[in-house]
């Protein structure tokens, strides 16, 4: 039996899946549409895209994992280019194997055979997965750390990354995940000139990134919101 607070899947604008949370009533992704928010908000935002294309070896930091959408997208792009990608995610709440199986994601992006490896790999760890981190190598030059646990006290590897991706619920929903202290321990794993991009545009949130020392600035929002914040370490 499901607990009240699994996840439901709702289809989204562009015919991809998010899920709901009830835990903290918000979607995973836009409603306007999930990949076109992955795409727009993280890998063109955080300048992921860019460095791939180039075939520039790239380290990624996600804030919320979650259906893993971001990462499907960030490696089917690595693995086009042949670039090599270390993705590292923090989550709390790991995704049981069967509801990530039954997310759309992997057909519509071509990945359907990373996404069945990504699933395989969450259903051969215990359930929940215990706190720490789990790693997968999916080939030569992908490379997935999955850090289990609360991300406000989780170790992060000082891997000097080159892009990150706050993607946790809402400032209001989680506020945790958006206070200077927070936004600090990120700046410090990040390189100099690194991207930390978000869908928020929250006032509180740029002068959290401001005063950790980022350079913010705006940039139009995915489908169905104005702007979101970029920083630059």
């Amino acid at each position: 039996m499901s607990s009240p607070n699994t996840p439901t899947p709702e289809l989204t604008a562009d015919g991809f899946d998010t899920l709901y949370s009830p835990a903290y009533g918000q979607t995973y992704h836009s409603k306007h549409g999930a990949l076109a928010e992955a795409r727009h908000v993280f890998l063109e935002g955080a300048g992921v895209d860019e460095r791939l294309a180039q075939g520039l070896s790239t380290r990624v930091l996600e804030v919320g994992f979650g259906t893993g959408l971001n990462f499907l997208l960030t490696a089917h792009r690595a693995a086009a280019s042949q670039a090599p990608l270390h993705y590292v995610a923090l989550e709390k709440d790991v995704l049981p194997a069967g509801v990530l199986a039954g997310l759309n994601h992997g057909p519509r992006l071509d990945a359907l055979a990373l996404r069945d490896a990504l699933v395989a790999w969450r259903r051969a760890l215990p359930e929940p997965p215990p706190f720490g981190i789990h790693g997968r190598r999916f080939s030569e030059i992908l490379l997935l750390d999955l850090i289990v646990g609360d991300a406000t006290i989780a170790p992060l590897p000082n891997l000097a990354f080159d892009a990150v991706y706050l993607d946790a619920f809402s400032p209001d929903a989680n506020p945790e995940l958006w206070t200077p202290d927070f936004l600090g321990r990120l700046f410090e794993v990040m390189r100099p000139g690194g991207k930390l991009a978000t869908y928020s545009a929250k006032g509180s949130v740029r002068r959290g990134l401001e005063a950790v020392g980022f350079r913010t600035g705006k940039r139009s929002g995915p489908p169905g919101k104005r702007e979101m914040l970029v920083a630059v370490r």
